[in-house]
This record gives structure tokens, sequence and C-alpha cells, in this order.
């Protein structure tokens, strides 16, 4: 029990560091909060009890920082921000299983994997370089996690203190493992990926927890006897077998050249160890840093409860649906999302017009000429314009949406970004963002306007610009999936605006709504010039009106700093305010676009 105890007072401690320097812990709040009540049961006495209170006092410490802020950020009510955006109007769930909402729940499903197939392709390639150590850890990760899930103590050793190696870390050029196929290493990523999802399953663990167990399982690979096997190293001589033979020469009084040419292979030999023992080390350090990017990949697309990833917003009815609570009549032909009961009809997505027929009981899709057989086993993918559409399969129902084709996301992140920063600008109270509470709360129903008047954005400035944006685009997120449900939502913002005498920004965001929902890429009408960067280990700089932002790249995280300011990370997409007017940076694995809105573009909207 004293191991198990170290390895959870030392996972408490690497919580809380994460917390002090200001990083989302893997699993949220919550789970070192449980943590933490497991610790006070498990941890009152003994060697460990020092470290738990040591680490402690500094969780209760910032608990007193976040009660303090909490105070800056919280509104009486009816007003507070979390029932605005967040908190859904609770649902009636039916007594008996819905086929159409199983079906609803199914296809969410499919998307998310499809979505995340498509996210993997471009994580692939910078895998590819180098000695490939990521690609090396998870072909390890997942023969030894299999093996390992075969055994009795499978189940009940959550902290792989009965783990032993049965497979080693393959070597760069191990015959047995094509990883310079970028097809095989996205086929190794998705696996790791359907891994991880199922292993909560699989394994008594929370699934908040899922990312730090494949990252102890990791460093338990990493470390153990025989995992890494430098390249050049064989049946050789043992520093141990030659000390030997060299006492048995001088005890022999064997000539003294023999004895020389011994003690010379003995300093080779151990020459040679200790810089295997030192190569040793350094590729152990290199596949330590492996897992930790590997972690954060995992923990950055695995949705949540076992990642931060939401799943996709599908609408929440189906047109000629059976169901009365989820049926949905008609679409408008600027929808770009719909889910569907095959029948053969013809509709228009997103100005595609799209031809759904049955032959024989097989379904057939139309698109500019082309016929698709409709497979519940395989999604299509097709390309149409500077977009793909997607068809998705689950037995008599059928999803359809339009994606940005690799190479226009960074477009729709900064539609996006348009967006956000009508909501970001601070001028007539946070006058945007008020509007969107207002409106979000309207899409729920009747509301009052003076509950989002100039007084209740008073606290918005003294909040810091990450929290300020991460809480904008979540609001906003919560918004677009109520709009995709509704084709009048343009007329409720006109009402809001009206009651709230914000004319002009409800035109404007109406707009920047319509053109991010609507999968609209902007253009330099809309957005303006655009400009670009590439990162690399050098850093990068970009001007956004008289400010100049530097750019560095480190390990897959992107820090962005400018004089006298505190730096911020850039994951997908940043909003900067500067003196001319908002700045937007979206961010695509190595490729950086950004832009400035100008203020005459929020004065004349």
């Amino acid at each position: 029990m004293s191991a198990g105890l170290a390895e959870l007072v030392e996972l408490y401690e690497y919580k809380v560091d994460d917390l002090t320097a200001g990083r989302e812990p893997k699993g949220g709040r919550a789970s070192v909060v449980r943590l933490r009540q497991l610790l006070i049961k498990l941890a009152h006495q003994g060697p460990h009890a020092k470290r738990f209170r040591q680490a402690d006092a500094r969780f209760r410490s910032l608990n007193q920082i976040q009660r303090n802020l909490s105070e800056v950020f919280a509104e009486p009510p009816p007003t507070e921000l979390s029932s605005v955006f967040v908190e859904e109007e609770p649902q009636v769930v039916p007594d008996g299983p819905s086929p159409e909402r199983q079906a609803l729940e199914a296809l969410t499903q499919s998307v998310y994997w499809l979505r995340l197939e498509h996210d993997l392709e471009r994580q692939v390639k910078p895998l590819l370089s180098g000695k490939r150590e990521e690609l090396r850890l998870i072909y390890a990760l997942l023969q030894n996690l299999e093996a390992y899930s075969k055994t009795p103590q499978f189940a009940q050793d959550y902290n792989l203190s009965r783990f032993t190696l049965s497979q080693a870390i393959p070597a760069i050029s191990d015959p047995l493992v094509s990883l310079e196929d970028p097809e095989v290493a996205k086929a190794l990523l998705l696996e790791l990926f359907k891994e991880a999802y199922r292993l909560p399953e699989r394994l008594r663990l929370p699934p908040e927890e899922t990312v730090a167990y494949l990252r102890r399982f990791m460093r338990r690979v990493i470390e153990s006897e025989g995992a890494l096997r430098p390249q050049g190293t064989g049946r050789r001589t043992s520093v141990e077998s030659l000390r030997r033979a060299l006492e048995e020469a001088q005890r022999m009084q064997l000539p003294i050249s023999e004895i020389r040419a011994l003690e010379e292979r003995l300093q080779a030999v151990a020459a040679e160890e200790r810089r295997m023992l030192l190569v040793l080390e350094e590729d152990r350090q290199r596949f330590h840093q492996a897992s930790e990017r590997l972690a954060a990949l995992l923990y950055r697309h695995l949705p949540t409860p076992r990642g931060e990833a939401p799943l996709p917003q599908i609408p929440a009815r189906i047109l000629w649906g059976q169901d009365p609570n989820l049926r949905q009549e008609a679409i408008s032909p600027e929808d770009a999302v719909v889910t569907l009961r095959l029948l053969p009809a013809r509709l228009s997505l997103g100005g595609l017009e799209i031809l759904l027929s049955e032959t024989a009981g097989e379904f057939m899709l139309s698109l500019e000429g082309t016929d698709y057989p409709l497979d519940p086993a395989k999604p299509l993918t097709i390309r149409a314009g500077s977009f793909e559409l997607w068809a998705i399969r689950y037995t008599t129902y059928l999803h359809l949406r339009l994606e940005p084709r690799e190479g226009a996301h960074i477009s729709t992140l900064l539609a996006e970004g348009r967006v956000l920063a009508h909501l970001l600008r601070p001028t007539e109270h946070f006058a945007y963002l008020r509007l969107l509470r207002a409106f979000s709360a309207r899409l729920k129903g009747p509301i009052d306007p003076l509950n989002f008047g100039p007084e209740s954005a008073q606290r918005y400035g003294e909040a810091t610009p990450e929290a300020l944006q991460d809480f904008a685009r979540k609001g906003l997120e919560v918004v677009r999936g109520r709009i995709s449900s509704g084709s009048n939502w343009q007329l409720l913002m006109e009402e809001v605006a009206s009651q709230l005498r914000l004319e002009r920004e409800g035109r404007a965001l109406a707009q920047a709504l319509s053109d991010w929902t609507g999968h609209r890429p902007p253009t330099r009408d809309t957005l303006g010039g655009v400009g670009a960067a590439t990162l690399s280990e050098a850093p990068a700089s970009v001007r956004l009106g008289s400010v100049v932002l530097s750019l560095r790249y480190q390990e897959d995280t992107v820090y962005v700093a400018t004089a006298a300011q505190v730096p911020r990370r850039l994951d997908d997409l940043l909003v900067w305010s500067v003196p001319e007017g908002m700045g937007v940076l979206a961010r695509e694995g190595l490729r950086v676009a950004y832009l400035l809105l100008p203020n005459t573009q929020f004065e004349s909207a």
C-alpha cells in the first residue's frame, strides 16, 4: 500500500503544480478534489503525510485565491453568466428508449471519430520526422497494454505496481514496424485514441483519469529494464568478464604484453559501456518528453470527461423523423448540417443540390452527377469546392454536414475569431457580449432587457484576457448549438438588439454569426488582409497595427508576447486587442494566419 500511496501523493503534487502554473490538471479540478479526499483518509500519518500536507497547503492557498476571483466574476441572479450560456433547459427523458434519440447519439459519436481521423492526418506529419519517438512509444504502449490486459491483476492494478514489460520499444530501423509509412502512423494514432476511449470500461477507472493512467503506463514502459535497446548493441564482451580475465592473467603471470592488451581492451569496453549508458539516458529523456506530448495530444482531442474536446454539435431534430418530439419538417437552403430519415428525396444543403435515391433496397447519394453508395460501415467524404460533404449513415438515418477541407480549416477559425473579436471589444460596456448573453437567453424564452444593461458588464474589464476569451468562446459555442435547431434566430437577434437599443451591434453580430455558422469562408471584404507565418524553433514576428507580436514555438505550444504584457498561449485561436482595433490569430499545425479588424469596421457596422 505504501508504494501505491507514494504514487497517489506524487500524482496529487503534479496536479497542484499544474494549478499553480495556471494549467488545467488532467481530469479537471474535480479530479484534484476527489484525489484529495482519498488522501485525507490514507495519508494522515506515515512517511508520506508530510509531503501530502505541504501539497495540500498549496492547494488550499490556491482555493482561497480562486474564491477571491469568484467574487470578481460573480454576478447576481438572474444575470449569472453560467446560467445564460452553459446551463441548458432540462430535457424530458422518455420512459422507454427512443430509436431516433439513439440514432442521434450514435451519429454524434460517428461524427466525432470521423473528425478525429481528419485531425490526426494533420498531427501525423511532424511525428514522421526525426527518430519518431512518439510513434515508437505508441507501438510499445499498445503492445504492452494488450498483453497486460490479459493478466488477472490488470483490472485492480491502478498504479501499475505489478506491471512487467512484455514488448520493448522498437528501434527506429525495426523491419517489423513500418513507422515511416504515413498510413501506418495514422492508423497507430487512431488505435491509441480508440484504446484510450475504451479504457474506462475495461479498467476500474474514472473517465477523467484516462490520460493520467496512460501517462503512468508510458512512464512504466520507458523505465522498465530492457525497454530501450540502443543501436549497435549486440553480443559484446562485458566489463566484468574482461576484469576476471585480467585478474586470471595476472595470477598466472602471463607475458606483460598480453596483460597490457587485456587492460587496454578493458578500458575500451568500459568507455563504450559508459557511452551506451549516456545514450540510454538521453533516449529515456527523449521518450519521457514524447510521452508528455502524447498525453497532451490525448487530452486535447479526447471528448469530455476523458479529455477536453467537446462532442460535435448535430441538430437536435430529424428531418422527416417519426418521433413527433424530434421531427423536423424542412430545412433552409443555407443550412450546412442536417440529420434525416432516409427517404428518396432531393434537398439543398449549403447551396449543394443532393439527390437521395433507393434501388433494390440500397440507398444512393448523388452529387454533381456522381452516385455514391450509402454504406453504414463506411462514411462518405466528398470534395465539393472548398468544403467536404460528410455523409454518415446509421441504420435508416443519415447525417449530412459540410466541413471545411484541410487548408480551409484555418479560414473557419478566422471566421470564429471575427465573432470573438466583436464579443471581446470593450466599448460601450462590452455591448456585443451583453447582446450575445441576452440573445442566448432569448433563445430559451422571454427576457427582461434590464438584466443585460451596462451595469451587468462592470466586472468584465477586471477579468484576464484568457478568462474572458474562454468564457466568450464557451458561450458562443452554446449559442451556436441553440441556433442550429431553429431557422428564425435572425428575427430574435433583431428583437433583442432593439430591446437593448443596440441595433447596429445586432446587425453586425448577426452577420458575423451567419458567416461562421454557415461555413462561408471569410473574404477580404469581411476580414481584410490576412497575413501568414510559419512556426519554427526560431521566434517569429507578426504586426497588428502598431503592435509587433512575438511568436515562440516550444514543444507544440505557441506563446504570443509583446513588450510589457504577459505572454499568452495560442492553441488554435487568439484575439489580441491593439489601439487600431482587434487582432485575430488562428493556428493550424505550424501555420499561423492573422488579421486586424480595424476600429472603423466596428463603428460602421
